[in-house]
């Protein structure tokens, strides 16, 4: 029976070859965007989902007020960090950050330059908790020379990843140890990186070291981590209530809020559907923002 119907359907094709050419040529394009589109779609929302406790991750923006616009920014203060740490109850951990950007690094007589390199606080590997194959993220960054290796980078400089203690001197200038050794990060990851050092104002330049009190200095990015359970709606509340004395709004900025959409976008990466979604929802006047 199937054999016939096999052989009905092949006549047909035959004796219709300009519609049966347009039909099955239709079809196949078709199917085959749909299921690129299908992987691509599946491809953005991967990202940063392989990270411990991605929903609790949230990097801290401003909006800036600009001729009767709301401007959402990334470039926070120094300050905030801490204060979000100690007055926010629903948060348990806050770094500062600066970077990524380059950086040459060396050992003995070898000297490699890497690109994508960033300043983290101490709680930066409490926030994103990327595999360690050596070190604790805890303690990694708690030391003012303290400095985080890919596997890739600490093979390039070593030739191997059993590291811990050795010294690396960063940028010509001075000496760190490596207190961990990181996993290669995944290509669906917002952050690449190859090296993450202690972000310690006072060995960096004058302004950077004045920028550390100053809440005006607003050129480097802060990232939060909510306590586990923390409701985000209390947390906003708890952020927009601030005491002033800790919230100097200075000309043009507003306070910053958590989201209470339930929006997600990626950290830093900015081309995904998840962004044309907050833009498009209205969220650009929320300034914290989850990683998921």
């Amino acid at each position: 029976m199937f054999l016939s119907y096999f052989r009905t359907a092949w006549r047909s094709l035959l004796r219709n070859k300009v519609y049966s050419f347009l039909n099955i040529t239709g079809l196949t394009l078709g199917m085959s965007v749909a299921l690129l589109i299908g992987l691509w779609v599946y491809d953005q929302y991967s990202f940063d989902r392989w990270l411990p406790g991605n929903r609790l991750a949230c990097q801290v923006r401003f909006n800036a007020l600009e001729s009767g616009s709301i401007r959402t920014e990334s470039d926070v203060c120094i300050p905030l960090a801490s204060a979000l740490k100690s007055d926010i109850p629903g948060i348990e951990y806050a770094a500062a950050a600066w970077g990524p950007g380059q950086c040459p690094l060396t050992v003995g007589d070898k000297t490699i330059e890497i690109a994508r390199t960033i300043s983290g606080g101490a709680d930066f590997l409490n926030i994103f908790q990327f595999p360690l194959l050596e070190g604790k993220a805890d303690e990694a960054l708690r030391k003012p020379d303290g400095v985080v290796l890919t596997e890739s980078t600490a093979k390039a400089l070593f030739g191997r990843t059993d590291v811990m203690g050795k010294t690396v001197r960063m940028f010509h200038t001075y000496n760190a140890k490596v207190t961990a050794v990181m996993k290669d990060l995944p290509r669906n990851s917002s952050f690449q990186l190859d090296c993450i050092q202690n972000f310690f104002p006072e060995r960096q330049d004058d302004w950077v070291r004045i920028a550390a009190t100053n809440w005006n200095d607003c050129f480097f990015s802060a990232f939060v981590r909510l306590k586990d359970g923390a409701d985000p709606a209390k947390v906003e509340a708890a952020a927009k209530n601030m005491p002033p004395p800790l919230m100097p709004f200075f000309t043009g900025r507003l306070p910053f809020s958590l989201s209470g959409t339930g929006i997600c976008i990626p950290i830093i990466r900015t081309a995904s559907p998840r962004t044309a979604l907050s833009t498009m929802s209205g969220c650009l006047a929320s300034s914290v923002y989850w990683c998921c």
